[in-house]
């Protein structure tokens, strides 16, 4: 199979572990995918006000986001991409402990694309990390602006 061009996806993730883990999934799975990590939610509320104003090439191809985050929650930082015309484009998973139904359908409500539970299982959250380099990367149809 050929490789495919690197993606990139941008986690905004402020546990340390969980980063660490992702990066290790890409890397065992042999992903060809550039993670950016960002930690905190003022400083992702930053880098996507930014964004706005870059040009579409310089966008993440895929943003994984924490709703429980340091300074600013993942549910304010969704809203922010959703609501923004230079950024709505950009597939928005949500990765969380939280199940609750209340966080689950807002999530939904303020666009998400996907809402998915972290696994405590290190082989569960390898495979989460394929499956969504298979879907979001090789069997998607992104945007014309995000490909």
């Amino acid at each position: 199979m050929d490789k495919l061009k690197t993606r990139k996806i941008l986690l905004v993730e402020d546990n340390e572990g969980d980063s660490k883990l992702f990066e290790e999934a890409i890397s065992i799975n042999d992903l060809s995918i550039d993670l950016e990590i960002i930690a905190e939610g003022d400083k992702a509320m930053q880098y996507f006000e930014e964004l706005k104003t870059k040009d579409k090439v310089d966008h993440p191809n895929l943003v994984v986001l924490d709703l429980n985050l340091p300074k600013v929650n993942g549910k304010v930082i969704l809203k922010l991409i959703k609501e923004s015309d230079e950024l709505k484009s950009i597939p928005t998973i949500i990765l969380t402990t939280s199940n609750l139904s209340y966080d689950i359908d807002e999530c939904y409500a303020l666009g998400a694309n996907a809402y998915l539970p972290k696994s405590f299982e290190i082989e569960k959250f390898f495979e989460l990390i394929q499956l969504l380099d298979n879907f979001w990367f090789r069997n998607s149809l992104l945007p014309s602006n995000n490909k």
